[in-house]
């Protein structure tokens, strides 16, 4: 048993009840006093009782089930005719008005024809607003996710095995065809049209793909899977997808034909394939491209510089598609001047069904195109959430999200996704609910029946300008990495490998490096961290690093406190270990294994004398405590064995002391506290580490204390110590008192506080 110093208190002490100081309260004591009783309830009485809530049917409870599954049910009842009505038939109108070239535009990003991004930006976004949680999010197009969309599709299709296989299968046997002009824009046809089957076959699987995993994501309540997608991860992904749009519109600005490429390093071979074929530019292509980009970029400005003034945000894009298309038309520039066009657009809706072996085979790579999407979704749910006031149920936008892509599939869309430009163009004018979203969807509804064919002549050149100039916003997450490494160096690190990989090897794939480099940044900031030797600052009752902070350091000579800044768990444990040696100054470990080695060899001398001697009543004294079961060993053994182990103690410290030392302590040391603050959990390995060290310096007679444990650590600890256990202190002031001899405390062998009523403090705790 722990002895505490046995000097009599003089007049000033007080006697006082451990209630009345939660600074010397151990864990056990502040839980048996002021903590609620647990009931001791088994595992399969607890599923028991789970299920049996889960499972129990009311009508309140398929009413708020149903609500909570259909959020327009409970907003929509509550809808404010005068004060949310204008504000959103104006949002309505201006986001049709950018979501009409977008959805065109960022189709062709997926290398798919425009009329499914029309579709994509009318089912979607009925479907989300009437399961969406957000008021002020567009659903619709996004860059992001039609190039990862593409990428997926690029794996699987390639357009030279289809044009081979037209050519060689659908030759005439006889030779009736007089032009073999005639017959080659035959031939291109077809393996076009072929070629771009395939590929919207694919896009629709992904789309079913992408709903499903999202729908399985809500089943398993997923919704926070984002919090793996940092900012500056997702910022740096977001960054590098700009470039494969850049390598991918170029060559349409300019009117070059280039070969996709889908493998690693493909955006450099298609600037190397783009700069080969430099001298076939077609200029009529440049002048459109020149013409709609100073028009557009002169157009944004207007709207930045006039954003006060202005009503509603002028949409220059639409303007750009009416006129662009007209010039072409009417000019003929197809015909006469090569430029390439959208072509056909057709009327009404395409129904399709995904092939199960299309969804087989784009299923796992599905699975980051889901998660992207839905990252970037929350995230400006979650943004814009808070400026409204509403609340966003995370697993909620799962279920919305993917019901939305799951009926899309069966109407030719693509992936649906949120972008940024739309909804802050929504919030901007006053948009209130998702009726922004409704209205948006009846405008470009009409477009899909009536209007579509119209824009047939519209030059692909016109829409490359419209994606080129709306994502260069993204271009300028450059200028974070500047900040990100001031805060943080590994998260600028990852920013740059993210965006490297992006860029260099692939969207998917350098997503998922991406997250890896992540991961591993967050175990070596774990695998790092610094343990260090606590002191109180005089006068402040406050204790810090002694190595940044003046503090009581010869007052407290006998006492170690030593904090370490991390959890404790395997791949950090060696760091521990030898951080916690160096503040005591000397190997715990080896020290006792020493002293135990001496103190062996102090009982055979002491047996070898008696041997010497006879019989002796010393002897039988020893027999009959032996017999008794207690052992004890005389005063002079005792004393010697005592200094026997200081000094293996001082000796250790002196060896030690160069390599070790943070402070002279040396064999002075009687009581050493570890302070697991900022421990938030603790693993088998870390567990067994602390009996060890436990174990050592008690052989040394030291006394080992825990401070500020969390509940979770105290339990992993307790199934440790089966028998004998460190004693854990609610405070380190408490720990730290008991350590003075400030507090009375008597400490059996098994950690355990012996309570008495009558407990005496000397002193003052600070």
């Amino acid at each position: 048993m722990y002895k505490m110093p046995s000097e009599e208190p003089n007049n000033n002490d007080v006697n006082i009840n451990l209630e009345c100081s939660g600074q010397i309260f151990t864990e056990e004591q502040l839980a048996k006093r002021y903590g609620y009783p647990r009931d001791n309830i088994s595992t399969g009485t607890k599923l028991k009782i789970f299920l049996k809530d889960k499972l129990k049917c009311s009508r309140e409870r398929a009413k708020r089930f149903i609500t909570s599954l259909v959020p327009i049910l409970i907003w929509l009842p509550q809808y404010k005719i005068k004060s949310y009505l204008p504000g959103d038939l104006i949002a309505g109108f201006t986001v049709a008005m950018v979501l009409l070239p977008q959805g065109m535009a960022y189709s062709m990003l997926a290398s798919l024809p425009p009329v499914q991004g029309l579709y994509t930006s009318f089912f979607p976004v009925i479907l989300y607003a009437l399961l969406g949680t957000s008021n002020q999010v567009s659903m619709g197009t996004f860059a992001v996710g039609c190039i990862m969309v593409g990428d997926v599709i690029d794996k699987h299709v390639n357009v030279d095995d289809y044009c081979k296989q037209t050519i060689t299968t659908s030759q005439p046997i006889n030779s009736m065809v007089s032009s073999s002009e005639t017959w080659e824009t035959t031939s291109t046809t077809s393996c076009n049209d072929l070629y771009m089957e395939r590929r919207i076959e694919l896009a629709i699987a992904i789309c079913l793909a992408v709903g499903v995993i999202q729908v399985v994501m809500y089943i398993l309540r997923l919704g926070k899977v984002t919090m793996y997608l940092s900012e500056h991860l997702v910022s740096g992904f977001t960054c590098g997808a700009v470039f494969p749009v850049l390598s991918s519109q170029i060559p349409k600005l300019l009117g070059i034909p280039v070969q996709k490429y889908s493998d690693p390093l493909s955006i450099i071979y298609t600037f190397i394939d783009m700069f080969s074929n430099i001298t076939s530019i077609n200029w009529a292509t440049v002048i459109v491209s020149t013409v709609c980009s100073v028009v557009l970029i002169v157009g944004k400005v207007i709207n930045v510089r006039y954003y006060d003034r202005l009503p509603i945000p002028i949409p220059w894009e639409v303007f750009i598609v009416i006129f662009s298309t007209i010039a072409s038309y009417y000019g003929l520039l197809y015909e006469n001047h090569g430029v390439s066009v959208v072509g056909d657009i057709p009327t009404g809706f395409q129904l399709s069904v995904p092939d199960s072996h299309d969804i087989g085979s784009v299923m796992l790579e599905s699975i980051p195109v889901a998660i992207v999407i839905y990252a970037i979704e929350i995230s400006l749910a979650k943004m814009f959430a808070i400026k409204s006031g509403c609340e966003i149920d995370s697993n909620q936008e799962l279920m919305a999200m993917g019901s939305a892509n799951i009926v899309g599939c069966f109407f030719s869309c693509f992936p649906c996704a949120v972008a940024l430009s739309r909804t802050a163009i929504s919030d901007e004018v006053g948009g209130k609910t998702q009726i922004t979203g409704l209205i948006a969807a009846s405008i470009i509804l009409t477009v899909i029946l009536w209007i579509g064919p119209l824009f047939e002549s519209l030059p692909e050149a016109a829409l490359a300008v419209i994606i080129l100039v709306n994502i260069k916003g993204m271009l300028r997450q450059f200028e974070r990495i500047r900040g990100y490494w001031e805060i943080c160096k590994l998260d600028a690190i990852t920013w740059l490998v993210t965006w490297a990989c992006v860029v260099f090897i692939g969207v998917d794939i350098g997503l998922l490096i991406g997250v890896g480099f992540e991961l591993i940044t967050v175990v070596c900031n774990t695998q790092t961290a610094n343990g260090y030797v606590l002191g109180e600052i005089e006068g402040t009752g406050s204790y810090k690093n002694v190595k940044r902070y003046k503090t009581k350091g010869k007052s407290d000579r006998n006492i170690i406190i030593f904090s370490y800044s991390g959890p404790l768990y395997f791949a950090n444990l060696e760091r521990f270990r030898s951080q916690f040696c160096k503040s005591l100054g000397f190997d715990p470990t080896r020290s006792s294994a020493t002293s135990k080695e001496r103190q062996g060899n102090s009982k055979k001398s002491s047996l070898s004398g008696v041997q010497n001697e006879g019989f002796t009543l010393e002897s039988a004294n020893s027999n009959e405590e032996k017999d008794s079961g207690i052992n004890t060993i005389s005063s002079t053994n005792s004393l010697e064995t005592n200094t026997n182990i200081n000094s293996s103690v001082q000796a250790d410290s002196t060896v030690m002391s160069s390599s070790f030392s943070d402070v002279d302590i040396g064999s002075e040391v009687t009581h050493v506290i570890l302070d697991m603050s900022a421990c938030s959990y603790i693993d088998n390995g870390g567990a067994k580490l602390i009996k060890s060290v436990f174990t050592s310096l008690k052989a040394l007679d030291i006394l080992f204390m825990l401070c500020h444990c969390n509940e979770s650590v105290r339990k992993s600890l307790g199934f440790v110590f089966k028998t004998g256990k460190p004693p854990f202190f609610f405070s380190l002031d408490g720990a730290v008192s008991h350590a003075r001899g400030e507090i009375l405390l008597n400490i059996d062998d098994h950690g355990n506080v012996i309570e008495d009523t009558n407990v005496k403090r000397i002193g003052t705790l600070f």
